[in-house]
């Protein structure tokens, strides 16, 4: 799980993926170093897109009910510079928000943290073992509501070469932790729209391992929008949300159909 190239699917520990043998056509060497440097260059193009994106407002990140009287918290979108991809966890069912969520890391700032990046830091660390040390902060997406743990909370966008190692630390917190190809994300066969029982309806990423909706599916689109990595998709598209990555079916007092379950 840690550091894992390569298909970026689900690990539990004892686990192991099988994949059968493909063929595969072996390029001359210039073609590859080509063929490299050419995926090299697309992946900054669109890095050097969103970071150049990221002072400006976007109305539709931040559907529902506007930021105000939650609790302060920060999520770390961190995309690989070699490998284009992003770090993502499913949360425990046992957890009392977000139960079976996949969710980027992060949480509630705390007294200690100086910054609402150092938040989003501190909780990359604590649930995925981040080195802090192998990250370039970029800027913050604006910040959003979620109605089911009344947080109002704002995205820290970083990148970093992704050598590191990340795993599950604490299992209480985080049940596994996946690195996920934007390139994925942005397949059209993996959008879809999705609804709660609340009458939220919202974007959602339909992938062989996981389903992602709510906040997180709303900041990935963004970072796909502004990155240029989106493509046409069938927006008529409507899946249900698996039981298991439900979470809370009753939401708080006053939520409405608008809010960001």
């Amino acid at each position: 799980m840690a550091g894992q190239r390569g298909p970026r699917h689900l690990h539990r520990q004892g686990r192991h993926h099988r994949h059968p043998p493909q063929r595969s056509v072996a390029l001359p060497a210039g073609a590859q170093l080509r063929d490299r440097q050419g995926s090299r260059k697309a992946v900054m193009s669109h890095l050097s897109t969103l970071i150049a994106s990221l002072g400006r407002n976007d109305p539709d990140f931040s559907v529902g009910r506007r930021p105000g009287g939650g609790q302060s918290s920060a999520v770390l979108a961190l995309i690989s510079e070699t490998d284009n991809d992003i770090i993502l966890t499913r949360r425990p069912l046992s957890l009392r928000h977000h139960a079976g969520q996949v969710a980027l890391p992060g949480g509630r700032a705390e007294e200690t943290d100086d910054t609402i990046v150092d938040t989003a830091l501190r909780e990359a660390r604590e649930e995925v073992g981040l080195d802090r040390g192998l990250v370039t902060v970029r800027g913050v997406l604006p910040t959003a509501h979620v109605a089911a743990s009344q947080s109002d909370v704002a995205t820290v966008v970083a990148t970093w070469g992704g050598e590191g190692a990340v795993g599950v630390v604490d299992p209480a917190e985080v049940a596994l932790v996946q690195r996920v190809r934007l390139a994925d994300l942005a397949n059209p066969a993996a959008r879809a729209t999705t609804r709660h029982p609340s009458g939220y309806r919202g974007p959602a990423f339909v992938l062989p391992d996981l389903f992602v909706w709510g906040f997180t599916a709303h900041v990935l689109e963004s970072l796909l929008d502004r990155g240029g990595w989106s493509r046409p998709w069938d927006r008529e598209r409507v899946v249900e949300i698996p039981e298991g990555y439900l979470g809370a079916r009753r939401l708080p007092e006053g939520t409405t159909p608008d809010d960001i379950p």
